[in-house]
Protein backbone atom coordinates (compact mmCIF):
# COMPACT_ATOMS: atom_id res chain seq x y z
CA UNK A 1 0.00 0.00 0.00
CA UNK A 2 2.95 1.99 0.71
CA UNK A 3 4.72 1.66 -2.21
CA UNK A 4 1.26 2.53 -4.29
CA UNK A 5 0.66 5.69 -2.45
CA UNK A 6 4.08 6.99 -3.23
CA UNK A 7 4.51 6.00 -6.67
CA UNK A 8 0.78 7.74 -7.28
CA UNK A 9 2.52 11.00 -5.96
CA UNK A 10 4.94 10.99 -7.81
CA UNK A 11 4.04 9.28 -11.35
CA UNK A 12 0.41 11.80 -11.08
CA UNK A 13 3.04 14.26 -10.24
CA UNK A 14 0.73 15.80 -7.62
CA UNK A 15 1.96 18.61 -5.62
CA UNK A 16 -0.51 17.49 -2.37
CA UNK A 17 -0.34 18.29 0.96
CA UNK A 18 -2.00 15.64 2.29
CA UNK A 19 -0.76 13.04 -0.47
CA UNK A 20 2.90 13.81 0.70
CA UNK A 21 2.09 14.15 4.62
CA UNK A 22 -0.02 10.36 4.11
CA UNK A 23 2.83 9.12 2.66
CA UNK A 24 5.56 9.89 5.28
CA UNK A 25 3.32 9.16 8.07
CA UNK A 26 3.08 5.70 6.35
CA UNK A 27 6.45 4.74 5.68
CA UNK A 28 9.56 4.45 8.03
CA UNK A 29 12.20 6.71 8.34
CA UNK A 30 14.64 4.58 6.02
CA UNK A 31 12.42 1.91 3.83
CA UNK A 32 13.56 0.42 0.70
CA UNK A 33 11.08 -0.90 -2.14
CA UNK A 34 11.43 -3.10 -5.03
CA UNK A 35 14.41 -2.75 -6.78
CA UNK A 36 16.94 0.35 -5.98
CA UNK A 37 14.19 2.36 -4.26
CA UNK A 38 14.47 4.58 -0.77
CA UNK A 39 12.67 7.10 1.19
CA UNK A 40 14.17 8.78 4.31
CA UNK A 41 11.96 11.69 6.35
CA UNK A 42 12.55 14.17 9.03
CA UNK A 43 11.08 16.50 11.08
CA UNK A 44 12.20 19.89 12.14
CA UNK A 45 10.62 22.03 15.19
CA UNK A 46 11.95 25.50 15.04
CA UNK A 47 11.32 29.00 17.88
CA UNK A 48 13.25 32.05 15.99
CA UNK A 49 13.02 35.17 16.73
CA UNK A 50 12.60 38.12 14.06
CA UNK A 51 13.06 41.82 14.24
CA UNK A 52 12.60 43.34 11.36
CA UNK A 53 13.65 47.66 10.32
CA UNK A 54 12.85 49.50 7.14
CA UNK A 55 10.39 48.37 4.63
CA UNK A 56 7.40 46.52 6.37
CA UNK A 57 8.78 46.31 9.60
CA UNK A 58 7.80 43.28 12.35
CA UNK A 59 9.42 41.81 15.53
CA UNK A 60 8.58 38.49 17.48
CA UNK A 61 8.43 34.98 17.54
CA UNK A 62 7.52 32.67 14.92
CA UNK A 63 6.79 28.90 15.74
CA UNK A 64 7.53 26.46 12.80
CA UNK A 65 7.02 22.47 12.02
CA UNK A 66 9.10 21.04 8.78
CA UNK A 67 8.64 17.87 7.75
CA UNK A 68 10.86 16.97 5.07
CA UNK A 69 10.68 13.93 2.42
CA UNK A 70 12.93 12.69 0.54
CA UNK A 71 12.45 9.53 -1.91
CA UNK A 72 14.62 8.51 -5.05
CA UNK A 73 14.79 5.28 -6.73
CA UNK A 74 14.71 3.31 -10.34
CA UNK A 75 13.66 -0.09 -11.50
CA UNK A 76 13.85 -1.43 -15.12
CA UNK A 77 10.70 0.51 -16.26
CA UNK A 78 10.84 3.66 -13.84
CA UNK A 79 12.50 6.17 -12.07
CA UNK A 80 11.46 8.54 -9.21
CA UNK A 81 13.07 11.88 -7.79
CA UNK A 82 11.14 13.55 -5.10
CA UNK A 83 11.84 16.01 -2.70
CA UNK A 84 9.31 18.04 -0.61
CA UNK A 85 9.39 20.05 2.44
CA UNK A 86 6.02 22.01 3.54
CA UNK A 87 6.35 24.53 6.63
CA UNK A 88 3.92 25.06 9.04
CA UNK A 89 4.73 29.02 10.57
CA UNK A 90 2.45 30.68 13.65
CA UNK A 91 4.03 33.84 14.83
CA UNK A 92 3.65 36.66 17.53
CA UNK A 93 4.10 40.02 18.08
CA UNK A 94 3.71 41.64 14.97
CA UNK A 95 5.21 39.32 13.00
CA UNK A 96 2.83 38.27 9.44
CA UNK A 97 4.36 34.59 8.54
CA UNK A 98 2.51 32.56 6.32
CA UNK A 99 0.94 29.52 7.75
CA UNK A 100 1.56 26.99 5.21
CA UNK A 101 3.79 27.25 2.53
CA UNK A 102 5.61 24.63 0.04
CA UNK A 103 8.92 23.72 -1.33
CA UNK A 104 9.28 20.59 -3.72
CA UNK A 105 10.81 19.08 -6.92
CA UNK A 106 9.73 16.07 -7.92
CA UNK A 107 10.30 13.93 -11.49
CA UNK A 108 9.36 10.56 -12.28
CA UNK A 109 8.32 8.30 -15.00
CA UNK A 110 7.33 5.01 -15.77
CA UNK A 111 7.37 2.78 -18.31
CA UNK A 112 3.62 1.72 -18.72
CA UNK A 113 3.93 0.11 -22.87
CA UNK A 114 7.13 -1.69 -23.03
CA UNK A 115 8.69 0.21 -25.74
CA UNK A 116 6.27 2.06 -26.87
CA UNK A 117 4.46 4.35 -23.98
CA UNK A 118 6.82 6.15 -21.44
CA UNK A 119 4.63 8.35 -19.19
CA UNK A 120 6.94 11.17 -17.24
CA UNK A 121 5.60 13.67 -14.26
CA UNK A 122 7.19 16.53 -12.72
CA UNK A 123 5.99 18.84 -10.25
CA UNK A 124 7.72 21.67 -8.15
CA UNK A 125 6.59 24.44 -5.55
CA UNK A 126 8.65 27.29 -4.81
CA UNK A 127 8.79 30.98 -3.10
CA UNK A 128 9.36 33.87 -5.41
CA UNK A 129 10.21 37.40 -4.76
CA UNK A 130 8.06 40.68 -5.30
CA UNK A 131 11.19 42.10 -7.32
CA UNK A 132 13.75 41.19 -9.39
CA UNK A 133 15.99 41.67 -5.92
CA UNK A 134 13.58 40.92 -2.90
CA UNK A 135 16.18 38.93 -1.41
CA UNK A 136 15.66 35.12 0.11
CA UNK A 137 12.19 34.79 0.68
CA UNK A 138 10.68 32.05 2.83
CA UNK A 139 7.70 31.46 5.22
CA UNK A 140 8.72 34.04 7.78
CA UNK A 141 8.63 36.45 4.93
CA UNK A 142 6.85 36.00 2.66
CA UNK A 143 3.75 37.91 2.93
CA UNK A 144 6.55 41.56 2.86
CA UNK A 145 8.36 40.34 -0.34
CA UNK A 146 7.43 36.65 -2.18
CA UNK A 147 4.87 34.66 -2.53
CA UNK A 148 4.21 30.95 -3.80
CA UNK A 149 4.16 29.52 -7.26
CA UNK A 150 3.36 26.05 -8.39
CA UNK A 151 3.88 23.60 -11.21
CA UNK A 152 2.66 20.19 -12.29
CA UNK A 153 3.39 18.68 -15.98
CA UNK A 154 2.88 15.15 -17.83
CA UNK A 155 5.00 14.40 -20.48
CA UNK A 156 3.49 11.70 -22.67
CA UNK A 157 5.87 10.04 -25.15
CA UNK A 158 5.09 7.36 -28.13
CA UNK A 159 8.31 5.51 -29.75
CA UNK A 160 7.33 3.10 -32.65
CA UNK A 161 9.60 1.01 -34.54
CA UNK A 162 8.67 0.94 -38.52
CA UNK A 163 12.15 -0.93 -39.84
CA UNK A 164 15.80 -0.76 -39.50
CA UNK A 165 15.79 2.35 -41.05
CA UNK A 166 13.47 4.86 -39.04
CA UNK A 167 11.69 5.31 -35.85
CA UNK A 168 8.41 7.60 -35.11
CA UNK A 169 8.56 9.02 -32.07
CA UNK A 170 5.78 11.38 -30.40
CA UNK A 171 7.11 13.49 -27.35
CA UNK A 172 4.27 15.50 -26.17
CA UNK A 173 4.20 18.50 -22.97
CA UNK A 174 1.56 19.48 -20.45
CA UNK A 175 2.07 21.92 -17.84
CA UNK A 176 0.73 24.32 -15.75
CA UNK A 177 2.10 27.01 -13.57
CA UNK A 178 -0.48 29.23 -11.37
CA UNK A 179 0.34 31.44 -8.07
CA UNK A 180 -1.43 32.35 -4.80
CA UNK A 181 -2.09 35.76 -5.34
CA UNK A 182 -2.63 35.37 -8.91
CA UNK A 183 -4.27 39.37 -8.25
CA UNK A 184 -2.71 40.93 -11.61
CA UNK A 185 -1.70 40.24 -14.98
CA UNK A 186 1.58 40.42 -13.81
CA UNK A 187 1.02 37.46 -11.99
CA UNK A 188 -0.85 35.11 -14.64
CA UNK A 189 -1.36 31.48 -14.22
CA UNK A 190 -0.85 29.56 -17.53
CA UNK A 191 -1.47 26.70 -19.47
CA UNK A 192 1.27 25.05 -22.10
CA UNK A 193 0.63 22.41 -24.41
CA UNK A 194 3.48 20.82 -26.89
CA UNK A 195 2.24 18.59 -29.15
CA UNK A 196 5.10 16.42 -31.40
CA UNK A 197 5.93 14.58 -33.77
CA UNK A 198 9.01 13.11 -35.26
CA UNK A 199 11.00 10.10 -36.99
CA UNK A 200 14.48 9.05 -36.00
CA UNK A 201 17.19 6.97 -37.72
CA UNK A 202 16.96 3.51 -37.35
CA UNK A 203 19.95 0.86 -36.31
CA UNK A 204 20.63 0.25 -40.17
CA UNK A 205 22.67 4.03 -40.30
CA UNK A 206 25.51 2.95 -37.16
CA UNK A 207 27.52 6.04 -36.34
CA UNK A 208 25.38 8.30 -38.37
CA UNK A 209 22.21 9.39 -37.12
CA UNK A 210 19.48 11.71 -38.32
CA UNK A 211 15.78 12.99 -37.35
CA UNK A 212 13.19 15.30 -38.64
CA UNK A 213 10.92 16.86 -35.72
CA UNK A 214 7.76 19.09 -36.38
CA UNK A 215 6.46 20.94 -32.95
CA UNK A 216 3.26 22.96 -31.88
CA UNK A 217 3.29 24.85 -28.87
CA UNK A 218 0.84 27.13 -27.33
CA UNK A 219 0.81 28.98 -24.11
CA UNK A 220 -2.68 30.08 -22.29
CA UNK A 221 -2.35 33.00 -20.14
CA UNK A 222 -5.29 35.02 -18.41
CA UNK A 223 -5.00 37.64 -20.47
CA UNK A 224 -3.54 36.04 -24.20
CA UNK A 225 -2.47 33.34 -25.75
CA UNK A 226 1.32 32.72 -27.25
CA UNK A 227 1.68 30.01 -29.79
CA UNK A 228 5.26 28.33 -31.50
CA UNK A 229 5.48 26.13 -34.61
CA UNK A 230 8.63 24.68 -35.33
CA UNK A 231 9.92 22.72 -38.09
CA UNK A 232 13.58 20.72 -38.14
CA UNK A 233 15.39 18.72 -39.57
CA UNK A 234 19.37 17.12 -38.02
CA UNK A 235 21.93 15.23 -38.56
CA UNK A 236 24.70 13.80 -36.25
CA UNK A 237 27.67 11.62 -36.38
CA UNK A 238 29.78 9.66 -34.02
CA UNK A 239 33.06 10.31 -34.63
CA UNK A 240 34.74 8.58 -31.59
CA UNK A 241 33.36 6.66 -28.50
CA UNK A 242 33.67 10.00 -26.45
CA UNK A 243 32.49 12.19 -29.41
CA UNK A 244 29.64 13.27 -30.97
CA UNK A 245 29.13 16.25 -33.83
CA UNK A 246 25.40 17.35 -34.37
CA UNK A 247 23.80 19.84 -36.22
CA UNK A 248 20.09 21.48 -38.03
CA UNK A 249 18.30 23.54 -39.50
CA UNK A 250 14.53 24.42 -40.24
CA UNK A 251 12.11 26.76 -39.93
CA UNK A 252 10.12 28.46 -36.93
CA UNK A 253 7.21 30.60 -36.64
CA UNK A 254 5.90 32.72 -33.67
CA UNK A 255 2.90 34.21 -32.31
CA UNK A 256 4.15 36.19 -29.34
CA UNK A 257 4.00 39.48 -27.24
CA UNK A 258 6.71 41.37 -28.73
CA UNK A 259 7.86 44.75 -29.84
CA UNK A 260 10.10 42.87 -32.58
CA UNK A 261 8.25 43.52 -36.07
CA UNK A 262 9.11 39.21 -37.27
CA UNK A 263 9.13 36.61 -34.96
CA UNK A 264 9.66 33.67 -37.32
CA UNK A 265 12.74 32.85 -39.82
CA UNK A 266 14.83 30.30 -40.47
CA UNK A 267 16.72 28.58 -37.48
CA UNK A 268 19.69 26.55 -37.10
CA UNK A 269 22.36 24.81 -34.88
CA UNK A 270 25.94 23.25 -35.02
CA UNK A 271 26.97 21.17 -31.79
CA UNK A 272 29.71 18.72 -30.15
CA UNK A 273 29.23 16.16 -26.96
CA UNK A 274 32.28 15.45 -25.68
CA UNK A 275 32.83 12.49 -23.03
CA UNK A 276 36.51 12.55 -22.49
CA UNK A 277 35.90 10.13 -19.32
CA UNK A 278 32.96 8.34 -17.32
CA UNK A 279 33.05 11.21 -14.91
CA UNK A 280 33.17 14.39 -17.14
CA UNK A 281 31.09 15.38 -19.93
CA UNK A 282 30.71 18.69 -22.45
CA UNK A 283 27.34 19.89 -24.50
CA UNK A 284 28.41 22.52 -26.98
CA UNK A 285 26.34 24.28 -29.25
CA UNK A 286 25.75 27.60 -31.45
CA UNK A 287 23.46 28.86 -33.67
CA UNK A 288 20.49 31.62 -34.85
CA UNK A 289 16.73 32.30 -34.27
CA UNK A 290 14.30 35.03 -35.22
CA UNK A 291 15.96 37.44 -32.14
CA UNK A 292 19.48 36.18 -33.06
CA UNK A 293 22.51 34.19 -31.77
CA UNK A 294 21.91 31.67 -29.73
CA UNK A 295 24.59 29.21 -28.05
CA UNK A 296 24.66 26.72 -24.89
CA UNK A 297 27.49 25.33 -23.00
CA UNK A 298 27.41 22.60 -20.50
CA UNK A 299 30.43 21.43 -18.38
CA UNK A 300 30.41 19.15 -15.47
CA UNK A 301 32.70 16.84 -13.63
CA UNK A 302 32.22 14.57 -10.57
CA UNK A 303 35.31 12.92 -8.88
CA UNK A 304 35.03 11.09 -5.07
CA UNK A 305 35.27 14.14 -3.52
CA UNK A 306 34.04 17.25 -5.98
CA UNK A 307 31.08 17.73 -8.08
CA UNK A 308 31.55 20.77 -10.37
CA UNK A 309 28.74 22.22 -13.45
CA UNK A 310 29.10 25.45 -15.21
CA UNK A 311 27.19 26.38 -17.90
CA UNK A 312 26.85 29.46 -20.40
CA UNK A 313 23.63 29.83 -23.24
CA UNK A 314 21.98 32.28 -24.80
CA UNK A 315 18.25 32.32 -25.79
CA UNK A 316 14.69 33.85 -25.18
CA UNK A 317 12.61 32.59 -21.77
CA UNK A 318 10.20 34.18 -19.60
CA UNK A 319 8.96 33.99 -15.85
CA UNK A 320 6.71 30.92 -16.04
CA UNK A 321 9.39 28.18 -17.62
CA UNK A 322 11.80 29.34 -14.83
CA UNK A 323 9.27 27.77 -12.08
CA UNK A 324 9.29 24.50 -14.22
CA UNK A 325 11.64 21.34 -13.34
CA UNK A 326 13.57 21.09 -15.89
CA UNK A 327 14.49 24.79 -15.66
CA UNK A 328 16.66 23.86 -12.76
CA UNK A 329 19.94 24.22 -12.53
CA UNK A 330 21.08 21.90 -9.69
CA UNK A 331 24.03 19.66 -8.48
CA UNK A 332 23.42 15.94 -8.96
CA UNK A 333 24.64 13.02 -7.67
CA UNK A 334 26.20 12.08 -11.08
CA UNK A 335 22.74 9.76 -11.78
CA UNK A 336 20.56 12.85 -11.45
CA UNK A 337 19.33 12.94 -8.20
CA UNK A 338 20.02 16.86 -6.88
CA UNK A 339 22.38 16.81 -3.78
CA UNK A 340 21.11 18.10 -0.63
CA UNK A 341 22.66 20.54 1.16
CA UNK A 342 23.84 19.35 4.75
CA UNK A 343 22.92 22.48 6.50
CA UNK A 344 19.37 23.17 5.49
CA UNK A 345 18.31 19.81 3.81
CA UNK A 346 17.60 21.46 0.42
CA UNK A 347 18.49 20.81 -3.51
CA UNK A 348 21.42 22.83 -3.99
CA UNK A 349 19.88 25.14 -6.81
CA UNK A 350 22.32 27.58 -8.30
CA UNK A 351 19.74 29.84 -10.48
CA UNK A 352 19.38 31.71 -6.83
CA UNK A 353 18.26 35.47 -8.19
CA UNK A 354 14.61 36.29 -8.91
CA UNK A 355 13.17 37.69 -12.00
CA UNK A 356 10.60 40.87 -12.80
CA UNK A 357 7.34 39.40 -11.73
CA UNK A 358 5.67 39.84 -15.35
CA UNK A 359 4.50 37.28 -18.28
CA UNK A 360 6.85 38.82 -20.75
CA UNK A 361 9.54 36.92 -22.75
CA UNK A 362 13.61 38.62 -22.54
CA UNK A 363 16.65 37.49 -24.27
CA UNK A 364 18.72 36.33 -21.77
CA UNK A 365 22.50 35.65 -21.50
CA UNK A 366 23.54 33.79 -18.61
CA UNK A 367 26.44 31.97 -16.98
CA UNK A 368 26.01 29.85 -13.87
CA UNK A 369 28.41 27.49 -12.13
CA UNK A 370 28.42 25.22 -8.76
CA UNK A 371 30.88 22.89 -6.68
CA UNK A 372 30.54 20.99 -4.07
CA UNK A 373 33.56 19.39 -2.18
CA UNK A 374 32.79 16.40 0.26
CA UNK A 375 35.13 15.64 2.85
CA UNK A 376 35.31 13.23 5.78
CA UNK A 377 34.25 15.78 7.90
CA UNK A 378 33.99 18.95 5.94
CA UNK A 379 30.99 19.96 3.01
CA UNK A 380 31.83 23.18 1.09
CA UNK A 381 29.43 24.53 -1.81
CA UNK A 382 30.06 27.64 -4.07
CA UNK A 383 27.60 28.95 -6.23
CA UNK A 384 27.45 31.66 -8.31
CA UNK A 385 25.47 33.48 -11.80
CA UNK A 386 25.36 36.39 -14.00
CA UNK A 387 22.85 36.94 -16.35
CA UNK A 388 21.32 39.81 -18.82
CA UNK A 389 17.88 40.53 -19.68
CA UNK A 390 16.77 42.49 -22.28
CA UNK A 391 12.83 42.40 -21.98
CA UNK A 392 10.59 41.93 -25.50
CA UNK A 393 7.75 44.53 -24.69
CA UNK A 394 8.54 46.96 -22.02
CA UNK A 395 12.30 47.50 -23.30
CA UNK A 396 14.02 46.97 -19.70
CA UNK A 397 17.08 45.39 -19.56
CA UNK A 398 19.14 44.25 -15.94
CA UNK A 399 21.88 42.98 -15.07
CA UNK A 400 21.80 40.61 -12.12
CA UNK A 401 24.65 38.60 -10.49
CA UNK A 402 24.48 36.20 -7.65
CA UNK A 403 27.01 34.29 -4.87
CA UNK A 404 26.14 31.70 -2.50
CA UNK A 405 28.34 29.71 -0.17
CA UNK A 406 28.23 27.53 2.07
CA UNK A 407 30.44 25.65 4.80
CA UNK A 408 29.28 22.54 7.33
CA UNK A 409 32.41 20.79 9.26
CA UNK A 410 31.84 17.97 11.87
CA UNK A 411 33.47 18.86 15.07
CA UNK A 412 33.67 15.91 16.89
CA UNK A 413 31.37 14.93 19.96
CA UNK A 414 28.43 14.57 17.72
CA UNK A 415 28.67 18.92 17.17
CA UNK A 416 28.43 20.16 13.42
CA UNK A 417 28.94 24.41 12.67
CA UNK A 418 27.81 25.49 9.15
CA UNK A 419 27.91 28.98 7.63
CA UNK A 420 26.03 30.13 5.20
CA UNK A 421 25.85 33.13 2.87
CA UNK A 422 24.04 34.74 -0.03
CA UNK A 423 24.84 38.28 -2.45
CA UNK A 424 22.38 39.61 -4.80
CA UNK A 425 22.82 42.60 -7.15
CA UNK A 426 20.76 44.01 -9.98
CA UNK A 427 20.93 46.81 -12.32
CA UNK A 428 17.81 47.90 -13.80
CA UNK A 429 17.38 50.55 -16.66
CA UNK A 430 14.06 51.72 -14.96
CA UNK A 431 14.19 50.23 -11.27
CA UNK A 432 17.72 51.61 -10.17
CA UNK A 433 20.00 49.62 -8.06
CA UNK A 434 19.46 46.91 -5.73
CA UNK A 435 21.64 44.51 -3.71
CA UNK A 436 21.14 41.92 -1.29
CA UNK A 437 23.21 39.64 1.29
CA UNK A 438 22.58 37.74 4.16
CA UNK A 439 25.11 35.51 6.47
CA UNK A 440 23.70 32.37 8.63
CA UNK A 441 26.03 30.65 11.06
CA UNK A 442 24.64 27.88 12.84
CA UNK A 443 25.55 25.49 15.33
CA UNK A 444 24.04 21.51 16.05
CA UNK A 445 24.40 18.38 18.15
CA UNK A 446 23.38 15.06 17.57
CA UNK A 447 21.11 13.91 20.49
CA UNK A 448 20.13 10.53 18.74
CA UNK A 449 20.70 8.11 15.93
CA UNK A 450 17.38 10.10 14.17
CA UNK A 451 17.71 13.63 16.20
CA UNK A 452 19.93 16.75 16.70
CA UNK A 453 19.15 20.10 17.82
CA UNK A 454 20.82 23.18 16.58
CA UNK A 455 21.02 26.95 17.22
CA UNK A 456 21.14 29.61 14.38
CA UNK A 457 22.00 33.26 14.02
CA UNK A 458 20.83 35.06 10.55
CA UNK A 459 21.58 38.51 9.32
CA UNK A 460 19.63 40.24 6.57
CA UNK A 461 19.75 43.58 4.46
CA UNK A 462 18.56 44.53 1.38
CA UNK A 463 19.83 48.28 -0.30
CA UNK A 464 17.79 49.72 -3.51
CA UNK A 465 17.65 53.21 -4.98
CA UNK A 466 14.33 53.03 -3.39
CA UNK A 467 14.53 53.84 0.10
CA UNK A 468 10.91 52.11 0.73
CA UNK A 469 12.15 48.75 -0.59
CA UNK A 470 15.31 48.47 1.61
CA UNK A 471 15.07 46.83 5.02
CA UNK A 472 17.26 44.72 7.49
CA UNK A 473 16.37 41.71 9.34
CA UNK A 474 18.37 39.85 12.08
CA UNK A 475 16.91 36.23 13.18
CA UNK A 476 18.11 33.67 15.95
CA UNK A 477 16.19 30.70 16.50
CA UNK A 478 16.59 27.16 17.52
CA UNK A 479 15.65 24.14 15.93
CA UNK A 480 14.87 20.31 16.77
CA UNK A 481 15.17 17.90 14.00
CA UNK A 482 13.87 13.91 14.55
CA UNK A 483 12.53 11.46 12.67
CA UNK A 484 10.02 9.77 13.85
CA UNK A 485 9.43 6.34 12.29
Amino acid sequence: MTRKLAWLCIARSVPSTFCLSLAVSLLPATYSLAGDWQLTESTAFGLTHVDRSGNNPYSGMVLQATPTLNFVGESGRSFANVNYRPTFSVGGGTTDPKFLTHDLIARGQVEAIEDVFFLGANASARLYGNEGIAGSVDSININSDGGQSYSLGVTPEFRFHLNRYADLVSRNNFNKVWYDDDNSSSRSDSFQSVYHVGLRNGRHFGPLSWRADASYDITEYDTRTDDRREATVGVGYRVTSQLQMNGEVGYERNDLQTSRPETEGSIWTVGADWNPGPRTTVAVSAGERYFGSIYDFDFTHTSRRTQFRLGASRDVDNRRSSQLVDSFFFIDDGTGNPVLDPATGDPIVVAGQQVQQVDEDYVTERVRASLLVTGRRTTARVSASLETRDYEVSGDNEDTYYLSFGVNREMGNRISAGVNANYQFEDNNNFGDSDYYDVRLSLSRAIGRESSASVSISHHERDADNPTDSYREDRIGITFVTGFL
